[in-house]
């Protein structure tokens, strides 16, 4: 059933966006995901919105051309050897080159293009290593164990806000609970970031990039498309995306 839902949202994706090509209109728009899922479907679909899965369409460049906005989704564990860290190699999980490759490609096209961007654990990460930062291999091992971020799968932590950031989060609270399933994080923060949450360990959390390099590029290190449609930050994050789409 899934496989099946994956050709449809991909079948209509491919027709509706080569019908978006042809005649595209200020009240539709096209989101590309990195590599889609049917939480991340749910949560960013909107009327009049062609959702595209990057990772299944092979011609990048023509979605690309489309692309009104660009999610970097959560997964595997992103090569070291792009942060020039080979000493991480050796506690890395699953990596997945191609998808490095396809999502490096995603992030160099919004900054060159001003395209709204957010990313989502690993696109968190990955926006942290395209601009210059790096990361932890392993958090338990490298950082510790006062906040744990993964328990053979998803926890609840606390987070609190260093300053207030609407793109992301409600006014009105500084502290926050979110989910959380990763082993790796921000370590070695890039100069283009603002680290604007982290968790008591002082792991960022959610970062913006600075709007002179960027008008909106914005990440989490938790996973609001699992938080429910409901939740404040869900609904917060997935508002300011469409406004900055809108511009």
């Amino acid at each position: 059933m899934k496989k099946q839902f994956y050709i449809l949202l991909i079948l209509i994706s491919i027709s509706l966006g080569t019908l978006v090509s042809c005649n595209k209109t200020t009240s539709s728009k096209t989101i590309i995901l990195s590599k889609a899922s049917s939480n991340y479907v749910n949560w960013i679909s909107k009327e009049n919105t062609v959702i595209l899965d990057a990772y299944t369409i092979l011609n990048t460049d023509s979605i690309l051309a489309l692309a009104d906005g660009i999610i970097l989704t959560g997964g595997e564990d992103i090569n070291p050897l792009l942060y020039k860290d080979s000493l991480n190699l050796n506690v890395c999980e699953t990596i997945n080159h191609y998808r490095d490759t396809l999502e490096l490609k995603l992030i160099d096209y919004a900054f060159k293009n001003e395209i709204p961007l957010v990313g989502v654990c690993r696109g968190m990460q990955l926006i942290n290593v395209a601009t210059g930062g790096d990361l932890y291999g392993d958090i338990p091992s490298q950082l510790g164990t006062e906040v744990i971020h993964r328990n053979n799968g998803e926890v609840m932590h606390e987070i609190r806000l260093i300053e207030e950031c609407p793109n992301i989060f409600p006014m009105g609270s500084s502290n926050f609970t979110v989910n959380s399933s990763h082993h790796q994080g921000l370590k070695d923060v890039s100069e283009s970031i603002k680290v604007v949450a982290e968790s008591s360990d002082g792991l960022p959390e959610a970062i913006i990039v600075d709007q002179l390099v960027h008008p909106y590029m914005v990440a989490v290190q938790f996973h609001p498309e699992r938080l429910g449609e409901h939740h404040p930050i869900t609904k917060r994050i997935k508002t300011s995306f469409y406004k900055a789409i809108e511009k």
